[in-house]
């Protein structure tokens, strides 16, 4: 089981970023609407910067994946 410290917030954050390939995988544009909404509530995210990364290197969303 995942806990709640630095684990846990790096498994959430790394499903999180293959939640938004995937959806950027069957609309781009959705997945562009998404950041500029997530942006905003996170101004300081590294969010999209990892997702355009983890894209770059091949992930395209399947589970576990992180490369």
């Amino acid at each position: 089981m995942i806990g709640e410290g630095q684990d846990g917030d790096e498994y959430r954050h790394q499903c999180l970023v293959r939640y938004v390939i995937k959806m950027r995988l069957q609309n781009r544009d959705d997945a562009h609407k998404f950041f500029k909404g997530w942006n905003e509530k996170h101004p300081k995210s590294c969010l999209e910067a990892d997702v355009k990364d983890q894209w770059t290197k091949g992930n395209r969303g399947n589970y576990g994946e992180w490369k």
